[in-house]
């Protein structure tokens, strides 16, 4: 039992570090490539690769965040071509 309660201690810890740099990436910006092009880019080439032909819990988050930023940025597309300033 304590074994699982340690990995999971792990796994929550490795989790907040990587959410921790990921935010901090975002916010620093001190790249020559937008952070956030590159994150979208690899969960894109993640959804289209990796396990083809099955189904898979990462996939499906990384492919709704995809879906998401798509859906948006078309959105934000339409209201600049009919906004009338």
């Amino acid at each position: 039992m304590a074994k699982n309660k340690l990995e999971d201690f792990k796994e929550s810890v490795s989790e907040t570090v990587a959410k921790d740099i990921l935010l901090e990436e975002l916010e620093e910006q001190g790249h020559l490539v937008m952070v956030e092009d590159v994150i979208f880019w690899a969960l894109e080439f993640y959804v289209q690769n990796y396990d083809k032909g099955k189904a898979t819990s990462g996939k499906a988050v990384a492919y709704t965040i995809v879906e998401r930023i798509k859906e948006q940025e078309q959105i934000t597309l339409d209201k600049n071509r009919w906004s009338r300033e």
